[in-house]
């Protein structure tokens, strides 16, 4: 989770400056363009809910990982005249990845502790995020920082916008990577035994 938020949580703040200083989007059209990604995390991320409780965690994250991982690579290569259908596959794309990462990492970490321990679980699980998430604002910023000019030019944006998001994309790999090597199997008993308890209990 702490990658996920490293790699995409800056990514989104820098995006829609993108999109607004170079794209000449208005605010509010910035995060209009935003909504193919917000609506594919809606249908999808319930779904991937429920497939990580029937097949684990694992190959649903590192295959989300991978996929914003394209994403960033996608957004990298941008020009400075993109249109909005130029920047849709990315957002597609981010779409699934987030959907595909973010709830099968709750079931994951959730699994991992003692049912009478799950706050805390939660807790060090959103601790990771917020840490994250303003360590990557705070990357990205720093690498954008160093290449613009002075005074700022596009051409300068550019540069750095796409150096912030190769950086960006590799996190997300070693994010796939640490995933498909440190999640655990899925167990389908374990979420059983439970219910089988309760029904003989009742019974």
């Amino acid at each position: 989770m702490l990658l996920v938020a490293l790699a995409m949580f800056g990514v989104f703040f820098f995006v829609s400056l993108y999109m607004q200083n170079v794209l000449g989007y208005s605010a509010v059209e910035a995060g209009a363009a935003f909504l193919p990604m917000t609506l594919l995390i809606i249908v999808i991320a319930p779904l991937a809910g429920r497939a990580s409780d029937r097949w684990g965690s694992r190959w649903l994250i590192t295959g989300g990982m991978v996929l914003l991982a394209a994403q960033l690579a996608y957004f990298s290569q941008l020009s400075d005249d993109a249109t909005f259908w130029v920047l849709l596959p990315a957002l597609v794309l981010g779409g699934f990845g987030m959907s595909m990462t973010m709830t099968p990492s709750s079931a994951a970490a959730m699994r991992a502790v003692p049912v009478e321990k799950a706050g805390i679980g939660s807790a060090v699980l959103n601790a990771c995020r917020q840490v994250g998430g303003s360590t990557g604002i705070a990357l990205m910023g720093a690498i954008m920082a160093s290449r613009l000019a002075s005074p700022p030019t596009t051409a300068s944006f550019m540069d750095g916008f796409e150096l912030a998001l190769v950086v960006a994309s590799v996190i997300a790999l070693a994010g796939a990577i640490t995933a498909a090597v440190l999640i655990r199997p899925h167990d389908r008993s374990h979420g059983a035994e439970p219910v089988q308890q309760g029904a003989a209990e009742a019974a």
